[in-house]
């Protein structure tokens, strides 16, 4: 087993408290961190207040072997974390010479004297600190120890925050192996439960997590003494439980799962897209290197635009509407025509809250596939999400498109 330390997580900023961004940070500290040993004892987001933020991080220092904040480490005004953990460790600041030096081509594109001021600030250090170069952006970090511990100071945006933490995490030792995580489509919650405890009931050492978010749960196993072999094997386990549906066994999203293996097979896709009004195509495009399988896609939000981008019938979309078997073969057809790839996708509903009926209610969403990795195969599903939102039934829609082209792409 491991060794245990307490950890606490402070993420500073008022537009975190007032509900004006979502705090990404946290959980991705946590998850970082627990590899080695520290556990999270306490997670806050503080507004910009120095005596307030002062007095969090003097208690949280006190108390944990690890203190890690991230945010109000910039230019601005409102950035308050260094005068902040100053007091709150007792410690005054000095400007590091060496950061005034990499700041100086920055100060040279502001006129104003203030701007020129607040850029600088970003060269105070509290004395004793380790300085953590920034790869991106101009907030450095800071290392400082503590009576219990340390406390580290990283900045708040997390293409920032992500490489300098892993800097930082450098000088411990690893105490556990590296979380597994799998993705599962199509099932619910409940049942991938069930079936990851039961592959797990003769593995010890071994701590679940289960992980929904509309049409993808994420099934994470975390070390508590198993080890790097055990997950693996553990990880195989529920995979040849779930079959199918588990779409990857090395944390990849369900987008980055299709690019890879169409790209590894030489497949190529395009998606005809109404409800989901782009998703499908967005999903595919945020993978690195996507373009190697991804043609393009078709957003056909309205009737007359399906007509005209992917040659719909009229005559189909007068006599059975535009949420129907017919149109949804339609548009896949239509995709194949325009933009020739090996798999074609298309997606037709009814997302809501409004347009539903009673032979056709919210949450009715036709799928039409057609795939020249089989021979020109055609394939038309129906799934109907009684009961959900809009923005769910538009995730679910986007996640069982890109499930059946995988399907389509690995021949399941």
């Amino acid at each position: 087993m491991y060794e245990r330390r307490d950890a606490a997580i402070v993420t500073v900023g008022s537009e975190l408290v007032e509900g004006l961004r979502v705090d990404t940070n946290t959980a991705q500290v946590a998850r970082d961190i627990s590899r080695f040993g520290f556990a999270v004892q306490e997670a806050v987001s503080v507004g910009d207040d120095v005596a307030l933020l002062a007095e969090t991080l003097a208690r949280l220092a006190s108390a944990c072997a690890l203190v890690i904040v991230t945010g109000g480490l910039g230019p601005t005004h409102d950035d308050v974390t260094r005068d902040a953990a100053s007091a709150a460790l007792g410690l005054p600041m000095h400007s590091d010479p060496r950061l005034v030096g990499f700041l100086e081509p920055f100060v040279a594109r502001h006129a104003h004297p203030k701007s020129a001021e607040r850029i600088l600030s970003q060269a105070l250090v509290l004395d004793g600190a380790e300085v953590l170069w920034p790869s991106t952006g101009t907030a450095a970090g800071q290392i400082v120890a503590t009576p219990a511990g340390q406390i580290i100071l990283l900045p708040g945006p997390p293409h920032e925050m992500r490489p300098m933490l892993t800097q930082a995490l450098g000088r411990f030792t690893s105490q556990r192996a590296e979380a597994r995580e799998l993705g599962v489509t199509g099932w619910p919650e409940s049942d991938v439960q069930h079936a990851a405890q039961s592959a797990l009931e003769s593995f010890e050492g071994i701590q679940l997590t289960i992980l929904a978010r509309p049409g993808d749960i994420r099934v994470l196993l975390l070390d508590e003494g198993a080890g790097e072999a055990e997950l693996d094997r553990a990880a195989h386990a529920i995979a040849e439980k779930i079959g199918a549906a588990c779409y990857s066994t090395d944390g990849s999203t369900l987008a980055d799962t299709v690019i890879r293996e169409a790209s590894a097979r030489g497949l190529t896709i395009a998606t005809a897209e109404s409800c989901t009004g782009g998703m499908v195509a967005a999903a595919l495009t945020d993978v690195a290197g996507a373009s190697q399988a991804f043609l393009g896609g078709a957003v056909t939000y309205s009737n007359a635009s399906k007509t005209r981008l992917l040659d719909v019938s009229p005559a189909d979309l007068t006599r059975h509407g535009a949420v129907s078997r017919e149109v949804a073969a339609a548009m896949a057809r239509g995709a194949k025509e325009h933009f020739s790839a090996d798999v074609c996708v298309s997606v037709t509903g009814i997302a809501g809250p409004s347009g539903g009926t009673a032979d056709k209610p919210v949450g009715t969403v036709w799928f039409g596939v057609l795939s020249s990795a089989r021979d020109g195969m055609e394939t038309q599903e129906l799934v109907t999400w009684t009961g959900a939102s809009r923005e769910a039934i538009r995730a679910r829609a986007t996640a069982r498109a890109l499930d059946l082209v995988r399907r389509e792409v690995i021949g399941a």
